[in-house]
């Protein structure tokens, strides 16, 4: 059985479909506006719209945002994310786990999403069933 793999590149970040799972990989040189965010959704929207997949956020470090990106419920505006399930956002900084999860408090998203400071812990959540299938 062949590997489903599929890549889309947008102006912010690198999506990524590997084994049931996008991998969303901000780049740490640009800022995030709310036409990049956009572009983000619209591209993993495409990515999971034929099977349901699970995503993984990585957000860099030292993350350049614009901060009208944190009032705009991205999912909503952009008409959703396709066939997307679970969200592990990894903040990889207390100060980016601050503001996901105050994003997250005012905007939450229809599925599970968890904020984590680093991608080990985000992948092991990943790895267990969604809570739909216990």
């Amino acid at each position: 059985m062949s590997e489903q793999h599929d890549v889309i590149e947008t102006g912010t970040a690198k999506l990524e479909r590997v084994d049931g799972v996008i991998e969303i990989h901000f780049d740490p040189n640009m800022k995030v506006s709310i036409a990049g965010m956009s572009e983000v959704v619209r591209a993993k929207s495409d990515l999971c719209a034929v099977e349901e997949l699970d995503v993984l956020a990585v957000l860099p470090e030292d993350l350049e945002l614009e901060l009208n990106v944190l009032a705009v419920d991205h999912h909503k505006v952009n008409g959703g994310c396709g066939l997307a399930r679970r969200l592990a956002l990894v903040a990889n900084s207390t100060f980016n786990e601050r503001l996901a999860s105050i994003y997250f408090r005012y905007h939450p998203r229809p599925h599970e999403t968890k904020v984590f400071l680093n991608e080990a812990d985000a992948r092991r959540w990943l790895a267990t069933r969604p809570v739909s299938e216990n």
